[in-house]
């Protein structure tokens, strides 16, 4: 039986901010020696360091790749592995940042001498394991890798609002000239990492052949952009103020205007998914979506089916210039490393690029707009939005929306209101999703369920659903000029509009379905129930809504946070000799009708509990 360790893996920034190391490699080597165990409970800045050459002798046990949105998932297949201490180590080929040394090597660190908890579970055993590497270690590593990096969060100097969307530019202070050292775009709280080469402020008007600035850091100061017009304009001066001059590899750049009109509701924003953040108050990606996509890991690790209500803020029009705004979503779907679907592992392949929405949406309801009728009486109207007002990039300007409004006189007359900012109330809703037209791409594995006669067998794996992960993102423009003046993504969430795979008899009645029973002193339950993201399944057996057998004295079990392999039970399946499924001792039971009850609910949000019922009689 496979070990497997599952988890993510984050380097941090300024604020705690984590960035995912993706691309990077996970290797475990068995951990050998007398200090194993001291080293498995030791601190970070006591078995954190770079491998020197000859210090690993043997082959890894196991070996993985760090997703794009941070997660791994590494199985150990040797054999010999007894489940003790192993030795993790980050292989460092490429720096995942778009620019680095050209010239940089790869290179190997020690992360950690690690104890995994392990957990049975019905096909392996499974441990978690998260982790960021601190600050320091992190800012050491991409050092190594000649990159350079400004983060900070642009926020408004009075209340500390994050103002997303935002272009930060920032410079070096040259005596010759002002080197450009990158631009970056802050988060939907406001957060944003710029990175840079040494190359960038090293050079002169005469480079390559000169190179004048022998200083280790450049002297830092940042103009940032907000729908084309300037929010913040530092100059030369504020690059020489101390704390600016010569930085260093890691630096924290926080800065905040007052020249942003308004608040919150005018800064364009995706916020919710359903009654779930996708970015956290704290900064943090992933608050209550983890990163396989769960909602609410810690609590309900929810998927969504159905329709998914997409929730935020996008203002009629940009506030500094006027323009009408227009706005989509875009999706794209992970796979499997080889395309072939894997039901017991979540797909890590992330999307190589997003689609938008366009046909994959219900009427939204974004609004309201107010006119007076006929009668020269105030009224309003629900603006809702469907898929004939999204362009053929998926793009929806509410700004200027015809809505045909009832004007009561005379009676049956209509007329046509545009949307304007003088007539609309928003709601807080920005698109209704229809999940179905997505996983609807994949046929259902079982159509039209395990039929009773196969009650009590474990569907093969060619016929349980696997999980279907996708990345989401936002996207807000001009509408005049087509600039993008926001964006924002969902690394991961799960879709599931599969049918809960369940069938229930009993082995007695298999014999003679019309037989009561009478002489029975044992009943055996069949079973089976299978789905991807299970919430919990039982079985009872009552008379007259009386409850008389219920678990744990027959069958149950539950999901628990973080065991992402249970899908369900089966009880096995008939065998011709009424000792087939889970035997129920039933010999005390009073002469009766009976029911058995097999009773699940799923982990889709919003999903309710579904039974299946079999009766005889006692």
């Amino acid at each position: 039986m496979a070990y497997e360790i599952r988890g993510s893996l984050w380097g941090t920034l300024c604020h705690d901010v984590r960035e995912p190391l993706a691309g990077l490699e996970l290797r475990a080597y068995r951990s050998t020696g007398d200090r194993a165990t001291e080293q498995a409970v030791a601190a970070d800045k006591e078995t954190f360091h770079e491998v020197a050459e000859g210090e690993r002798t043997g082959a890894p046990v196991a070996v993985t790749r760090v997703d794009d949105s941070g997660a791994y998932v590494l199985t150990i297949d040797d054999k010999e592995y007894d489940g003790g201490p192993l030795d993790l180590d980050l292989y460092v080929e490429k720096a995942p940042r778009p620019r680095q040394d050209p010239a940089a090597k790869p290179r190997q660190f020690a992360v950690t001498t690690l104890q995994p908890r392990w957990r049975q579970t019905r096909k392996n055993v499974v441990a978690v394991w998260e982790y960021a590497i601190p600050n320091r270690f992190w800012c050491h590593i991409l050092a190594l890798f000649g990159i350079w990096t400004i983060s900070g969060r642009i926020t408004t100097c009075d209340t500390k609002t994050p103002i997303p969307g935002a272009v930060v530019t920032a410079f070096d202070a040259d005596w010759l000239q002002d080197d450009p050292l990158g631009t970056a775009t802050t988060d939907g709280t406001g957060h944003y990492v710029l990175t840079y080469l040494a190359s960038d402020f090293r050079r002169t008007p005469f480079s390559p052949y000169v190179n004048v600035e022998l200083t280790e850091g450049p002297d830092v100061y940042a103009t940032v952009e907000l729908a084309g017009q300037p929010i913040i304009t530092e100059t030369q001066a504020d690059g020489r103020k101390p704390g600016r001059q010569n930085v260093g590899h890691c630096f924290c750049l926080d800065l905040c205007t007052d020249k942003v009109v308004g608040g919150p509701e005018t800064v364009p924003h995706w916020q919710q998914v359903e009654a779930f953040d996708i970015h956290p108050g704290n900064g943090l990606p992933g608050s209550t979506f983890d990163a396989l996509g769960y909602a609410d890991p810690a609590g309900g690790a929810y998927v969504f089916g159905g329709t998914v209500t997409l929730q935020g803020n996008c203002p009629l029009t940009d506030v500094v210039t006027g323009n009408p705004l227009k706005y989509r979503f875009l999706v794209g779907e992970y796979t499997w490393t080889g395309g072939t679907e894997d039901p017991a592992n979540p797909p890590t392949v992330a999307p190589a690029s997003l689609a938008p929405v366009t046909t994959q949406v219900v009427g939204t309801h974004v609004g309201y707009v107010f006119y007076t009728d006929g009668n020269g009486q105030a009224q309003s109207s629900a603006v809702v939005v469907s898929a004939a007002d999204l362009d053929a990039d998926g793009f929806v300007q509410v700004a200027g929306l015809p809505v045909t409004v009832p004007m009561f006189n005379p009676p049956g007359s209509t007329a046509v209101v545009n949307v304007s900012g003088s007539n609309f109330l928003r709601t807080f809703d920005l698109l209704e999703l229809n999940t179905a037209a997505f996983t609807a791409l994949h046929p259902p594995k079982k159509p039209g369920g395990l039929p009773i006669q196969q009650a009590g067998e474990t569907l093969p794996t060619a016929e349980q659903e696997p999980v279907r992960r996708y990345r989401m993102g936002f996207e807000v423009r001009d509408a005049v000029t087509n600039a993008t003046t926001h964006t924002d993504q969902l690394d991961a969430i799960i879709f599931d509009n599969s049918a809960v795979i369940a069938t229930l008899d009993l082995e007695e009645l298999r014999l003679n379905e019309c037989n009561p029973l009478s002489s029975a002193t044992t009943v055996h339950l069949l079973y089976t129930v299978d789905h991807p993201h299970l919430r919990n399944f039982s079985v009872s057996i009552t008379s007259n809504g009386t409850a008389g057998h219920l678990p744990p004295e027959t069958p149950s079990a539950a999901f628990t946070p973080g065991d992402y392999t249970f899908r369900g039970g089966a009880s096995g399946p008939h065998n011709g000799t009424s000792t087939g499924g889970v035997p129920i001792d039933v010999s005390m039971d009073p002469a009766c009708a009976y029911a058995v009850n097999l009773g699940w609910v799923t982990r889709r949000y919003l999903d309710t509990g579904q039974t299946l019922q079999r009766l005889y009689c006692h």
